[in-house]
């Protein structure tokens, strides 16, 4: 197998890095334009780069075996001559759910399993078993830009078990303007999906979010 490489320049040196999950050696060197753009969960920014090279602008969800629709947010409908997105078990919570660690203000408004696939035709995203997507709008109630700490926040399970955030999951998933991959500006609400992978048949019964992991955090009832 061939290493992907990326090759950038920091003043006058490099480094190198392991892509996570593959052990592919990395040099990695970053430019001041790099440095300049708005700052992102970090370990999504290699997939957002892939998407955009693409040009894809329309994501579907995918079930085996279901019929062609409309899917999550951002999901364009399918073609009739590509393969069906499915809506999978759907569960709109009646008013909005809300839970608040820190500056952040956590509404639910959706929550939806059972979907096989996310992503665009050329990068589709397999689950082992299943993904749930929890929609959310979070508000900074701070007085200053934060960033969503993704890694920090849970899916947790009606047996009690815990799941995270799909990383590559929501950068597809998460690519309107404003993001929840990006800094959230003060007095601001961004609305997003928050993927996660999980065993077939899972039934979630709350969002653990927190502002970062050193936060104590909030739960947030999904049932």
């Amino acid at each position: 197998m061939v290493a992907a490489t990326r090759v950038v320049s920091r003043g006058s040196g490099s480094h190198s890095a392991v892509e996570p999950g593959s052990g592919a050696p990395v040099t990695d060197m970053i430019t001041a334009a790099d440095e300049a753009r708005p700052v992102r969960w970090p370990w999504i920014a290699a997939t957002v780069l892939a998407v955009v090279a693409l040009g894809s602008g329309a994501y579907a969800a995918v079930r085996d075996g279901g019929e062609g629709e409309a899917a999550v947010p951002q999901a364009a409908p399918a073609s009739s001559g590509s393969a069906g997105a499915a809506a999978g078990r759907v569960e709109e919570a009646q008013s909005a759910r809300v839970g608040a660690d820190g500056a952040f203000i956590v509404s639910v408004v959706g929550l939806r399993c059972g979907l096989r696939t996310v992503g665009p035709a050329e990068l589709r995203q397999s689950a082992k078993g299943e993904f749930c997507l929890v929609n959310v709008a979070i508000e900074n109630a701070g007085r200053e830009p934060r960033l969503l700490d993704g890694s920090a926040q849970r899916a947790v399970d009606t047996h009690g078990r815990a799941y995270a955030i799909d990383d590559r999951a929501a950068a597809f998933l998460n690519e309107r303007v404003p993001s929840l991959l990006d800094e959230i500006p003060a007095a601001t609400t961004v609305r997003g999906v928050l993927p996660f992978e999980v065993p077939a048949g899972t039934r979630l019964s709350a969002l653990m979010v927190h502002e970062s992991a050193q936060s104590p955090g909030a739960r947030i009832p999904l049932n």
